[in-house]
């Protein structure tokens, strides 16, 4: 899940947008690499559609910004979590934009080179 800044994907909780066209690589503020093991660091991913929409229901926008649930590919150091896995790598697979328009879904395919649909 990523809510959408200037027509790039943006994390929920920290860090800068998505870098376009390239991996996005985690890091651990305590040991570098991340994931690392006993800490909270890497990107997260939910193993399913319906997860993130449950948690979408719970989170709060920090702006009246589109919001975006999408696939992801992980790959690296992965763990592997109850309701999904924390990785190293990560790049968006496809996009599904809610509550944005034509031109936020033109700027996510152009910036990323991935499906986007929109469902709003």
């Amino acid at each position: 899940m990523w809510q959408v800044d200037r027509g790039r994907l943006a994390s929920w909780t920290r860090g800068p947008r998505w870098p376009a066209q390239e991996r996005l690589e985690a890091r651990c503020p305590m040991r570098g690499k991340a994931p690392a093991a006993g800490h909270r660091c890497g990107i997260y991913a939910v193993r399913t559609r319906e997860l993130a929409e449950r948690l979408l229901a719970d989170v709060r926008l920090p702006a009246p910004r589109p919001v975006v649930v999408g696939r992801v590919s992980l790959w690296g150091r992965v763990f592997e979590n109850t309701h999904g896995w924390r990785a190293q790598f990560a790049y968006p697979y496809e996009l599904f934009v809610l509550g944005g328009n034509d031109g936020t879904t033109h700027a996510l395919r152009d910036a990323y080179a991935v499906d986007v649909l929109s469902l709003s």
